[in-house]
């Protein structure tokens, strides 16, 4: 990040467009029309040689950047061809921006996306990274979005809602603690309270501290689910607001917090699974396997490591032990059998790769593989709890033990028909 005690860099404008920096970097070089002889021979200055040298070494990005890259290339088993493109993509900024001494911002690196390769653009970011040339000044996605949806409403009302963003997504030390959430969760609540702050803002309201409990009722929709949605985020909205001593009382507190709308779980098509467990794709086939016959949830496929699976069993960060059952070892087997040929030396530990990963040390993205599967990774968790339900005839306590799952989430799958309770907010439900 920015080190706030460096000045602030003025913009500086582009040299020339990407496009001719690109043409310019794929040129071949000229081929000269005459050559000029050799009048008399003459032993150059030292001192104007050095101070030349220097010139072309600040001038010249690559010797600044050189070793950092080939550093980064060899400890994450970069292709030569990756190695070259991102050499190339330095060339391209620097021809674009040009100047000595000159750091790069991440923004403006960003925007070469319609022009190369996103991974190029990811790896080219981490070099100057390493070689202490980049300022990062990349906003993260989800203050992005919520810049946008709060830029209309009035103060205070937008700082009070930035107070309950910062608080919510980075946690607090200071006293009332709180521990981060979740960005998925604080984004839903974000969806959840927007509608009625809208409303109040159409009304002349110019901030949360005068809104009632009365305002709150009058706001709430008539859908369970949503209704849940928004009663949860002004519960930590104003529990926020409260403890910061912006609001005195908290207007949710009379109001109950009843549970969403539960659908009743229902089972797949055989003919769906059967099709995706098939796959030609071994990264589908693999994770498909592992949710039909293991029941594991999206974010437990997407971190499982290569050292979690030892001698045919997974272990989990719960502490389970689950022996894989033989369908998914025979396609464990293939997919590592394909990692092994596609990236023979990524150093990534995790069991899914994709090209963007391979040369990195993070997980694959939550949509990967199921955005090309035609299945969702609930929908075949949730036919596989159902089918252990049907045989064990409604067992709790064995559902719970065997999908590490909590008493509420098992009672869901073994009596779907129960009537739903006021629910509390304080922690989360296993499962």
């Amino acid at each position: 990040m920015n080190d706030p005690r460096r000045p602030a860099e003025k913009h500086r404008p582009m040299a020339m467009s990407l496009r001719q920096a690109i043409r310019l970097v794929a040129a071949p070089p000229p081929v000269a029309e005459s050559t000029q002889p050799v009048l008399f021979d003459l032993d150059p200055d030292p001192e104007r040689v050095r101070q030349r040298s220097n010139e072309i070494r600040l001038r010249d990005i690559t010797s600044r950047t050189d070793h950092f890259l080939y550093a980064r290339a060899a400890e994450y088993a970069w292709s030569k061809r990756q190695t070259n493109q991102v050499r190339r993509t330095l060339k391209i900024l620097q021809l674009v921006f040009p100047g000595a001494n000159l750091h790069f911002r991440a923004s403006d690196i960003l925007a070469m996306r319609r022009y190369d390769d996103d991974g190029n653009i990811r790896s080219t970011i981490e070099v100057l990274g390493d070689a202490d040339l980049l300022i990062d000044d990349r906003v993260p996605t989800f203050e992005q979005l919520f810049a946008r949806k709060t830029r209309h409403l009035p103060e205070p009302m937008r700082s009070q809602l930035e107070l309950w963003r910062d608080i919510m997504a980075d946690g607090s030390k200071t006293t009332p603690r709180r521990q981060p959430r979740d960005t998925m969760t604080v984004k839903g609540q974000m969806y959840g309270i927007l509608p009625a702050i809208t409303r109040w803002v159409e009304e002349g309201r110019t901030s949360l501290t005068r809104i009632s409990t009365e305002d709150i009722l009058d706001a709430l929709p008539d859908d369970p689910s949503r209704q849940h949605t928004m009663m949860l985020g002004f519960r930590t909205l104003f529990t926020i607001l409260r403890g910061r001593k912006i609001v005195f009382a908290d207007p949710t507190k009379p109001i109950p917090l009843r549970g969403p709308k539960r659908t009743i779980p229902l089972p797949m098509e055989k003919s769906a699974i059967r099709d995706a467990l098939t796959s030609p794709d071994p990264a589908i086939a693999l994770s498909v396997a592992l949710v039909a016959f293991h029941a594991l949830t999206t974010q437990q496929v997407q971190h499982v490591q290569l050292t979690d699976i030892i001698d045919g069993r997974l272990r989990m960060p719960d502490g389970r032990t689950i022996p894989l059952a033989e369908p998914v070892r025979v396609r464990l087997a293939a997919w590592l059998d394909h990692r092994a040929t596609r990236w023979p030396e990524t150093k990534n530990p995790y069991l899914l790769v994709t090209i963007q990963t391979a040369p990195r040390l993070s997980p694959p993205g939550r949509n990967f593989p199921w955005k090309k599967a035609g299945v969702t990774a609930q929908a075949l968790r949730t036919d596989r709890i159902l089918y252990e339900v049907e045989q064990t005839g409604g067992d709790v306590r064995r559902i719970c033990d065997l999908f590490g799952i909590g008493i509420d989430t098992a009672l869901r799958y073994a009596h779907p028909a129960r009537v739903d309770r006021p629910v509390d907010d304080g922690g989360d439900s296993a499962g």
